[in-house]
């Protein structure tokens, strides 16, 4: 069985290496076509429309779209519905809100098209790493595409939660407790800056790293931000796409989660204060996300 995929940015890219370092036969399409041809060259079979992508995976159709949440998703779901069978399935690997994945679903059922929706996490490490998968979607369906789960992930690290938004949900709480950590080591880097006597910050990261309650990858990856010679060069903005995603999360269950509300502050404020905080946030998201930082 073939898996077809759909975007080929950051993350999808490396999740098709992966899947084929892994043996796993997948017919690829990008808006671009120069990563087509860059995967075709790793093993992948190129696909240069949608259409032709369907044409080529088989008779049970697997998709796994990874595009941006909203317009793009979307639009490639509403595209690629007409040209499927009865009982294939979507994966939509975006970061989303779980109400949108719920949406889509309805979307399918139309056409009877199984929908799953699956948090991916991993960022650029994960092709070496493995990744972190949740998924929602229809419980008997799932055993089509847990192999493929099994294949991407680290070892344990993918797990079935519940019905179509589940998934997602998951993720976006993942990444609440994620903004909550970096804004911790934000604060600690902060802090030991101000001190009146010199602290030489990396000595301390580097000290916390090994055996302290502390100890973790993002702990990890503070480390190595603070060793790129450009880290004095980073502007404190922070380019975060998903806080309005999250902030929704937080309200459909009437959450109260202030350590996460102050994080968010953080991240939208212009200010001249937490200067050093907010360029640490924005170089360890560089770190395990490539996210792109700007220079002062």
């Amino acid at each position: 069985m073939k898996l077809g995929f759909i975007g080929l940015g950051r993350m999808g890219y490396h999740m098709v290496e992966r899947l084929l370092k892994n043996k796993v036969g997948v017919v690829a399409y990008n808006r671009s076509p120069d990563k087509v041809k860059s995967i075709a060259k790793k093993g992948a079979i190129p696909a240069y429309s949608p259409e032709e992508l369907v044409s080529k995976i088989g008779k049970k159709r697997i998709i796994w779209l990874m595009l941006p949440a909203g317009n793009a998703t979307d639009v490639m779901i509403k595209k690629l519905l007409p040209m499927l069978n009865k009982g294939d399935l979507i994966i939509d690997g975006a970061n989303d809100f779980y109400k949108n994945a719920e949406k889509h679903k309805k979307w399918c059922d139309k056409y009877k098209i199984n929908f799953f929706d699956c948090g991916v996490s991993g960022g650029v490490h994960g092709l070496k790493n493995g990744y972190t998968l949740m998924v929602g979607g229809p419980r008997p369906q799932f055993k089509h595409i847990e192999n493929f789960c099994k294949v991407l992930s680290a070892k344990n690290s993918y797990g079935y939660f519940g019905p179509v938004g589940s998934g997602h949900f998951v993720k976006s709480v993942h990444n609440i407790v994620e903004y909550v950590y970096l804004q911790g080591l934000a604060e600690g880097v902060e802090l030991l800056n101000d001190f009146k006597h010199r602290i030489d910050v990396k000595k301390a990261a580097s000290v916390w790293k090994e055996a302290s309650v502390i100890n973790s990858w993002l702990l990890d990856l503070l480390n190595d931000a603070l060793d790129r010679p450009d880290f004095k060069k980073i502007s404190p903005k922070i380019g975060s796409v998903t806080i309005e995603e999250l902030n929704n999360t937080k309200k459909a269950v009437k959450g109260y989660a202030p350590a996460f509300d102050v994080s968010t502050k953080i991240r939208k404020d212009k200010s001249k204060k937490f200067v050093l905080g907010k360029k640490t946030i924005a170089a360890i998201r560089r770190e395990f996300g490539g996210h792109a930082v700007e220079k002062k």
